[in-house]
């Protein structure tokens, strides 16, 4: 049983894959989501690739819950809690932003890559991580 005590504060995966210069457009947004860890290898839920290319193509547009079904209805993890839990994790990396009408794209991704996940993701991490070595340098076996 997982205490409180073990539950992350903030969490993140990076992985390393190709350089994306020969890769498609159906391909990018698949590999950018495996990079920062939004979506498993193999996983085949990839409800969230789909909500991504989806509001990335419309950028302009606001789109709600209801509307997103629509536009991906028969997709595999299609389901209203499932949008809403993909979309909610799309804004914990401000990736994508609520308005008053809906769920809308940000504009450019690499300075939300930049400007949030970098210094406000990866650092922390990092930091956090260095404090648990230098903890563990200074800690006496027994």
């Amino acid at each position: 049983m997982k205490t409180l005590k073990d539950i992350p504060l903030q969490e993140i995966t990076l992985r390393r894959y190709e350089s994306p210069q020969n890769m498609s457009t159906e391909e990018l947004p698949r590999k950018f989501l495996l990079s920062v860890g939004l979506l498993q290898p193999g996983e085949s839920r990839d409800i969230i690739v789909d909500i991504f290319q989806l509001l990335r193509k419309n950028a302009t547009r606001s789109y709600e819950v209801h509307q997103i079904l629509l536009e991906l209805k028969g997709k595999k993890g299609a389901s209203p809690p499932n949008i809403r839990r993909q979309l909610r994790r799309l804004r914990d990396f401000k990736l994508v932003e609520k308005t008053m009408d809906g769920y809308k794209i940000c504009e450019k991704v690499l300075p939300v890559v930049q400007n949030f996940i970098e210094p406000f993701v990866i650092k922390q991490a990092i930091v956090r991580l260095r404090e648990y070595a230098a903890k563990l340098d200074g800690a006496s076996v027994k």
